[in-house]
């Protein structure tokens, strides 16, 4: 007697194929008021990144406009082995580092103390927050009237209180320095902002449990908090190390690289090398040779940040 074998079911995958072309058709009208978007973004950001790359393997000074010839890595090989560079990165990660960590330290400070509410917080913490919302190029002016020797009130108070007057942004000692506490006393608030919105979302229940349980508050910090700070610590820092790699403005305003070259950075040598000295293969190898060192120590960042413990 013959056995019967149920009918197969019927193959699905052209169904599906068939199903998934007709779905990509209906997002296309979607996608159409993108399109003006797509293209400015690609005109003003991707073509220029692409040119720069290119520009970066020629001999190219506009002194010379018709002078221009491919030179491949010769940029690259001057700019490795010229000590003027090494030195500004030197100063750009003295400037990068010593800003972010005390950036960090300050902003989290401040968080952990409106992290409860008290009378006056709200006008507090607009006061906070006002540095930030300034042009970088108005806190330069404002902070080189401020520490002027001639008129400056901060010389001023210091005449005051008995002290001889400081060239703050002239002094070869003094001028990396100051440029870094300008730098804190604006963007402190944006890791304010950012501490405060992490604190704020940490659930209560784990903070009272560990009161429950007799913890202190510096245990209640270090054991509990501080964990479920991590990634927006991470996110803050990431920002602020990118910004603050691009430094100009600040320097344009107050030191001009000066004195000597305590305060050139690599934004400030790109500028010199491509508006001063107008050659323009050099500015961007310099640019993209910047940019290789921001993604490597962002991301070297990012991965001691984010790793995963071993849970074993």
């Amino acid at each position: 007697m013959a056995v019967s074998t149920p009918p197969r079911p019927a193959a699905a995958g052209p169904t599906r194929f068939l199903k998934r072309r007709a779905g990509r058709r209906r997002q296309w009208p979607f996608l159409l008021p993108m399109l003006p978007g797509l293209l400015f973004l690609g005109a003003m950001a991707v073509y220029p990144t692409v040119y720069s790359l290119v520009i970066s393997f020629f001999r190219w000074n506009l002194n010379n406009p018709l002078g221009k010839q491919y030179g491949g890595f010769h940029n690259y090989d001057i700019l490795l082995k010229d000590p003027a560079f090494w030195h500004s990165v030197g100063v750009t990660l003295r400037y990068v580092v010593a800003s972010v960590v005390l950036e960090l330290g300050l902003g989290l400070g401040l968080a952990l103390l409106f992290f409860r509410s008290f009378p006056g917080d709200k006008l507090l913490r607009a006061l906070l927050i006002l540095p930030m919302v300034v042009a970088p190029v108005v806190v330069g002016l404002l902070w080189r009237y401020m520490l002027s020797v001639q008129f400056g009130v901060v010389n001023w108070l210091i005449g005051a209180l008995g002290f001889g007057r400081v060239d703050f942004l002239g002094s070869p000692s003094w001028a990396l320095p100051t440029l870094i506490l300008i730098d804190v006393w604006q963007w402190t608030p944006f890791m304010f902002l950012i501490m405060l919105a992490a604190l704020q979302g940490i659930p209560e229940d784990i903070l009272e449990a560990a009161r429950v349980d007799g913890a202190k508050p510096a245990r209640i910090f270090f054991d509990h908090m501080l964990p479920l700070l991590r990634y927006p610590i991470a996110v803050a820092v990431a920002l602020r190390l990118i910004d603050a790699f691009r430094v100009y403005d600040l320097i344009f305003m107050t030191t001009r690289g000066g004195p000597i070259d305590k305060t050139e950075t690599l934004s400030w040598q790109i500028y010199d090398a491509g508006f001063k000295s107008f050659d323009i293969g050099y500015a961007a190898a310099f640019s993209w040779l910047m940019l290789i060192l921001v993604v490597v120590l962002t991301t070297v960042f990012l991965r001691l940040m984010l790793r995963r413990e071993d849970l074993a």
